[in-house]
């Protein structure tokens, strides 16, 4: 790999070993002394009136904003990024008073709920022609905390007029251009959270080897890779290991160490996977082991209890099992004890059908929209498993009738599966025409007390 690429590539790198990676690295490239924090503070004002919010579940998604001067915001989440349902909020930055640079703002957004972190890193874009830099000036991107607190520096991606941001907790983000003297300056504010503090220190490695790279007369450390491996050994060997067992006893704390554990591993393999394999291992054995613990003590709280709030948790654990392969150490049958389950919603990629079905073994029925409007779409069990199922939709001159049977695998599981085999006709002036179809949709448990808890 030559070393354009490899600096590109570790980009991603960056922010994962910043977040796991305190002050004091024992390297010799980037080996400093602890100075004393001297973070700058800024002052955020947001545009309320053009914020976006939109409940995010496990299955991903994304959510877009944008600000009053047309510049667009889109936040992607991935699968199983998060363990629950959250209401994600992008809200639009207009001005930031105290910025240290005299380019001014690209453009920026605060996201909420501030603090949480991610299991998988969500991509945010800024869509701006401002993006492209102005004679004389850099793109780059920054961070904070809370209403401006902690300003720092960190890596991105441009991309003509979009800049890419990797994120994995949530906080303020933005970007602006600012000369290569300004971003000096602020090399040299230390932020108070170490974290940060290192995130901002890399991105300066990580420029200075991109202009070695870019300029003639420059050396790129010929070390580089060989340097990045050490970050990523020393962040393991100190912030990883050390929190592993507490996940196995502290549920309350697992959440953010899993996070984090997982940040390492998910990107470090990428690179270093041979390197650091033994590393990478004991992180899954011991993240899996930590979802099945805290699991069954969920469970065991609900039985005390009996909050659905608790089979929420315990999904989510479910969710994560998956990506660790541990999903077969689990005991499903608990979900639905916790407390019993009583109904199941729509949770498919057919975004047209809604609607929560309590009991699979009496009529029920879906809410289907399509050009012809809304309609129920209407199911006769015969049992649990089988059943017909049928809808009638009318616009004009035209209707449009489908009868059919279907059949439910996955009783029992997270996820049932309803396949309908309809013979669809459609009539019309023109007269009549038929056929048969085949599709399906997908249940989840409820995580909430629509069908009436006992």
């Amino acid at each position: 790999m030559n070393q354009s690429r490899l600096v590109d590539k570790l980009l991603a790198v960056t922010l994962i070993i910043s977040l796991t990676l305190g002050c004091g690295l024992a390297t010799s490239t980037l080996q400093v002394a602890t100075p004393t924090p001297n973070p700058v503070t800024l002052e955020v004002n947001v545009d309320e009136a053009h914020a976006s919010s939109a409940v995010i579940s496990p299955d991903g998604g994304a959510i877009t904003a944008q600000g009053a001067d047309g510049t667009k915001y889109t936040l992607l989440l991935p699968k199983y990024a998060l363990s629950n349902d959250e209401t994600i909020t992008l809200m639009p930055i207009t001005a930031i008073d105290g910025l240290p640079f005299s380019g001014g703002l690209v453009g920026g957004v605060q996201m909420s709920p501030e603090g949480l972190r991610l299991f998988q890193p969500a991509i945010l874009t800024i869509d701006s022609p401002k993006t492209v830099a102005a004679s004389g000036f850099e793109t780059v991107a920054f961070a904070y905390h809370q209403n401006g607190e902690g300003f720092y520096l960190k890596p991105s991606e441009a991309k003509g007029n979009i800049l890419e941001l990797e994120v994995w907790h949530f906080s303020g983000e933005g970007s602006a251009q600012a000369t290569p003297a300004e971003i000096q300056t602020q090399q040299q504010r230390i932020p108070s959270n170490a974290e940060d503090a290192f995130t901002q220190r890399m991105r300066d490695y990580l420029g200075r080897e991109r202009q070695a790279q870019q300029f003639p007369g420059q050396n790129p450390d010929p070390e580089f890779e060989e340097q990045m491996g050490d970050f990523a050994r020393e962040a393991y060997d100190r912030f990883i290991v050390p929190q592993l067992p507490v996940a196995l006893q502290d549920c309350n704390a697992a959440p953010a160490i899993l996070s984090k554990a997982n940040e390492w591993s998910k990107q470090v393999q990428l690179l270093y996977k041979q390197r650091l394999q033994a590393e990478i291992q004991q992180i899954h054995e011991t993240l899996g082991q930590a979802i099945v613990v805290c699991y069954n003590k969920e469970y065991e709280q609900c039985v005390i209890d009996k909050d659905i709030k608790h089979r929420t948790t315990m999904i989510g654990y479910i969710q994560q099992a998956s990506t660790f392969g541990v999903e077969g150490q689990l005991d499903f049958t608990k979900i639905e004890k916790c407390p019993p389950n009583t109904g199941w919603k729509v949770n498919s990629s057919l975004d047209k059908i809604s609607g929560i079905v309590c009991d699979l073994g009496s009529p029920f029925a879906l809410q289907l929209a399509s050009g012809w409007g809304s309609f129920p779409l209407s199911f006769t069990p015969s049992s649990p498993e089988t059943g017909t199922s049928s809808y009638t939709a009318s616009s004009g001159n035209a209707s449009e009738s489908n009868n059919g049977t279907y059949t439910v695998e996955g009783i029992g599981t997270q996820e049932i599966t309803i396949s309908i085999h309809d013979h669809a006709c459609l009539t019309s002036t023109g007269g009549t025409a038929c056929a048969d179809m085949d599709w399906s949709l997908t249940l989840a448990p409820l995580d909430t007390n629509e069908c009436g808890q006992p």
